[in-house]
């Protein structure tokens, strides 16, 4: 199992924005070995500015080849096909190693 986050700090006045293009539906149920997402955002950010907001869109896979598999297809790059704006991001990946 993995975890994929991709932690994105944008301007405060993107929020609406971006709540909603990931409220928006997706076939991401649709994806062989998805097994759920989350957006989250901080409350608490260290190191992000006042005027920022953090958001981090968390996705659990069954294995990295699920997510690798979706990752190269055309689902994601519909998904991913529109402006970002001044948005930074940063891709982690984890393995699961205790659940409960």
């Amino acid at each position: 199992m993995v975890v994929v986050q991709n932690r994105i700090t944008a301007p405060a006045s993107m929020a609406e924005r971006i709540e909603h293009g990931f409220g928006q539906h997706s076939n991401l149920n649709e994806q062989p070995g998805f097994v759920s997402f989350k957006l989250l955002k901080a409350t608490q950010a260290p190191g992000v500015a006042e005027d920022e907001v953090l958001y981090i869109a968390s996705t659990e896979w069954e294995s990295m080849e699920a997510y690798e598999a979706w990752r190269s297809g055309d689902a994601f790059a519909r998904a991913h096909s529109g402006g970002q704006g001044p948005m930074r991001a940063t891709l982690e990946i984890f393995e699961v190693k205790v659940t409960r």
